[in-house]
């Protein structure tokens, strides 16, 4: 099961860019593991933008997916894996 939040997020990056923590329920999670990265080009028809989604691992054991929205540099946590 999963639920999808999409709501903006603040994310510290590591020196690849990717995410190494980010702000969730009042707490810090720190990442652990990036379990995939993936592109998604949005429907063009309606202007959506380019995003690059990851689904991460915490320390505390909680799995997510946060996108990064390049042109627009930010960043959205967007589901909350159960």
């Amino acid at each position: 099961m999963s639920r999808i939040l999409n709501r903006p997020v603040d994310v510290t990056t590591g020196p690849d860019g990717r995410p190494a923590a980010f702000r969730f329920a009042g707490g810090r999670e720190r990442v652990c593991a990036v379990l995939d990265t993936w592109m998604e080009t949005g429907r063009w028809w309606e202007q959506e933008p380019e995003l690059i989604a990851y689904r991460v691992e915490t320390e505390s054991g909680g799995v997510f997916e946060l996108n990064f929205i390049p042109r627009e540099q930010r960043w959205l946590l967007y589901k909350a894996y159960d």
